[in-house]
């Protein structure tokens, strides 16, 4: 890619490679809906089902780096590919299988390794794709699909499950899936640079250039070190909420799955809405403002839930929420892709996945555990304390990348 921007060829590829993710996406986005439901028909607790949300997420931690790391040496698109039809097993596999807790424990982890691949190889191909100041607007378009996503995913889930029967549902996501897999296999193109990959092979012998990251964090001095330590702390207190929060909205707010699907498809609309608006935003007033921005609005929004009695004020802090989402997962995608040279890219990338997906085991393990032990609100104060931690850090530590200011 040439920093004078993409051939149209290569932003098609792009292209084609979102909406080749977007049914990892739409089923990505029932699974915090309909898996808590589902657990519990099954018998578990709260506490257990955030240990199976949270061995999904662990599973994240190791499938991130290792394609991060692979996809050098082999590319992104074999990578992407092999989570896709892992993903995509898993569902079947959830079909036939018994769901005993040591069962679905094991195929919360296949699901997790599977998925967790392509946000890395998604944003490392935005990256090998376009220069600094198209990049907020590339990474926006995947955010619009996780919002596509979040907005399909809750309105068919009530179609997908009858009663306690949730066959056709897994069925339904595996196969689409699928489909998903196939299109990547017959038409995405390779984003890695041919020149790139051999100096990779060459520079770490068949091996994995674990000194050479380390010097570029070095180089970089202190601010990647803050800014990956900021992302744990807010994803932590944020993923504290995601795995239950259909559950508070029928334990607290008494809304039936039909609106409860609402609800997950409002914020999935106005994510859909934002995003391309985020990607301009970002590419030019600083990747450092709209996540500052971002999570001052997450604050706001977290304290707001421990206020709601009704579907309205439910509505308005869920568009709230879908506006903050939208400005920080494109804003910390962009900045990180900047700060990482392109040697180190796709290892980076990786890095920064695993971290965020760490954040969401440490955050679904122990949130369980409270809304046992306490309720829901202390886990919603629990949260905005962190995000506000990580709004400090990012403000007094983390600056602006060379050539992103304003």
């Amino acid at each position: 890619m040439a920093e004078g921007g993409p051939t149209k060829q290569q932003r098609r590829n792009f292209y084609l490679v979102i909406l080749s993710v977007v049914s990892m996406q739409v089923t990505a986005s029932t699974i915090y809906m309909v898996f808590p439901l589902f657990f519990a028909d099954a018998g578990i607790s709260k506490t257990e089902s955030g240990l199976l949300i949270s061995v999904g997420t662990f599973a994240g931690v190791i499938s991130g780096v290792v394609a991060g790391v692979f996809s050098n040496r082999y590319g992104r698109k074999i990578l992407l590919l092999t989570g896709t039809l892992l993903y995509a097993l898993v569902f079947f596999l959830f079909a036939y299988l018994d769901h005993g807790f040591g069962m679905l424990m094991f195929l919360r982890f296949i699901e997790g390794l599977g998925f967790y691949v392509m946000p890395v190889m998604v944003t490392t191909m935005a990256a090998d794709t376009f220069p600094v100041r198209d990049r907020g607007k590339a990474m926006s378009l995947f955010s619009a699909s996780f919002g596509f996503g979040s907005l399909i995913g809750p309105l068919i889930s009530p179609y997908l499950i009858s009663g306690n029967d949730y066959m056709f549902y897994f069925l339904f996501s595996g196969g689409s899936v699928l489909v998903s897999a196939i299109v990547m296999a017959l038409f995405v193109r390779e984003t890695l640079p041919e020149a790139l990959k051999q100096r990779t092979e060459a520079s770490a012998a068949g091996g994995v250039d674990i000194g050479g990251f380390l010097r570029s964090i070095k180089e970089l001095g202190v601010v990647v070190l803050v800014f990956l330590v900021a992302i744990l702390i807010f994803r932590t207190g944020y993923t504290m909420i995601d795995p239950f929060f259909s559950l508070y909205l029928k334990d607290v707010l008494h809304l039936d799955l039909s609106l409860t699907s609402y609800v997950f498809a409002l914020r999935a609309i106005c994510t859909i809405l934002f995003s391309p608006i985020a990607g301009i935003l970002i590419d030019r007033y600083g990747r450092k403002r709209s996540i500052l921005f971002g999570l001052g609005m997450t604050v706001i929004t977290l304290v707001g839930y421990t206020f709601v009695d009704g579907l309205i004020p439910i509505i308005f802090l869920r568009a709230l929420d879908a506006v903050a989402m939208a400005l920080l997962l494109t804003g910390i995608n962009t900045l990180m892709a900047d700060l990482l040279s392109p040697e180190m890219r796709g290892f980076g990338m990786g890095l920064q996945s695993s971290i965020t997906q760490q954040s969401s085991t440490v955050g679904a393990l122990f949130s369980g555990l409270i809304i046992d032990a306490s309720g829901y609100n202390e886990v919603f104060y629990i949260a905005a304390a962190l995000c506000l931690i990580a709004l400090f850090m990012t403000e007094i530590r983390v600056h602006e990348p060379r050539g992103t200011e304003l």
